[in-house]
Order: C-alpha cells, then sequence, then structure tokens
C-alpha cells in the first residue's frame, strides 16, 4: 500500500525539480538595439548609424535632448508605463529596479560610462558605434555587437510581435 501512494507522490516531485530546472528565458530586448535597429533585422545598416541620435531621442521623454538612466531603462514587463515622477499609486516614493548591465551599444555611445547619454554623447553616436565595426563594412552585426540578436535564434524580434521573417501583416505605427 506504501508503494502506490510513494509512486506518485516521487513523480509529482521529480516532476517539480525537473519545471524548476528549466533554462531562464532569452534576455530582455536590449532598449539601444530595440530603438537602433529600425527595421528589426539584428545588423545596424549605414543608415541605421548615421541616424542613431535620432533613434534615440525618441526615448527623450522630458525632451531635454538627452537620455537619463531612467529613460534607458526598459518599460516595466507589464506593459505599464513608468511614472516621471517615481512614485507608486499612493504617492509614495518607489525604489527603482536596476538598470541592466550595459550593452555593447550603450558602452560605445556612453563615453564617460555614467548610464546616461549627454546631447555630446548622442551626437556623437554614429562615430562610437562605427568603432565596433570590426570588419570595417560600414555596418554592425549581431556579431559585433550581440544585443542585436541572432538572426537565426531571433531572440527578441520586432516590438509587437513577429519573428524571424518580421511583424505579423497589418498596419504599422508610425508609417514608414
Amino acid at each position: 500500500m506504501k508503494t502506490k501512494t510513494l509512486i506518485p507522490v516521487a513523480l509529482l516531485v521529480i516532476s517539480t525539480c525537473v519545471y524548476a530546472q528549466r533554462p531562464p528565458g532569452p534576455p530582455p530586448p536590449d532598449i539601444i538595439a530595440l530603438k537602433l535597429d529600425r527595421d528589426h533585422d539584428h545588423k545596424l545598416t549605414a543608415r541605421e548609424i548615421r541616424k542613431a541620435a535620432e533613434s534615440l531621442l525618441k526615448l527623450d521623454e522630458d525632451e531635454d535632448g538627452a537620455l537619463s538612466e531612467e529613460e534607458l531603462r526598459p518599460e516595466p514587463p507589464d506593459g505599464r508605463r513608468r511614472k516621471k515622477d517615481d512614485e507608486n499609486e499612493d504617492g509614495e516614493k518607489k525604489t527603482l529596479r536596476p538598470p541592466p548591465p550595459p550593452s555593447e551599444l550603450m558602452r560605445a555611445i556612453d563615453a564617460d560610462e555614467d548610464g546616461a547619454l549627454s546631447s555630446e554623447e548622442l551626437e556623437g553616436a554614429p562615430d562610437a558605434l562605427l568603432k565596433l565595426d570590426e570588419d570595417e563594412d560600414g555596418k554592425i552585426d549581431h556579431e559585433e555587437a550581440p544585443s542585436l540578436g541572432d538572426p537565426e535564434k531571433d531572440h527578441f524580434g520586432p516590438p509587437g510581435g513577429g519573428g524571424p521573417h518580421g511583424p505579423p501583416p497589418g498596419p504599422r505605427g508610425g508609417g514608414r
């Protein structure tokens, strides 16, 4: 009788252990890579590199011409916008989660390594990014900047869905 009870319990324990040992999911997409890689092909073309400052300034919520650490922090996974005043619904100061480690794209642009991008750093972004171009072809691919993602694995894909073959059919915001 004890064996009949022990077997289902053992299977439950084993399956729980196996589930708990799953490898972690893919890393969150790098906000810099998402903004710079306008066509989400996991490469930065010469045009995307030239337009780096313009693309990144879309993150400039306070329109001061620079990007603070908070503006560079990814949106919460629940889809809610961050509050600009860093307060919760009760009006109390909340503790911000620490920023993710800087990607190679961020390290290339953030010359003073302060976690923010000044207007001067944004202006120099194209030249700074080209330092990552090891094969000097005028482009940056996922091998030169892993945070762009590997097109074979497509670890983040375009915003709003899609996969290795691009976004789902239908109208896109922002019109291209």
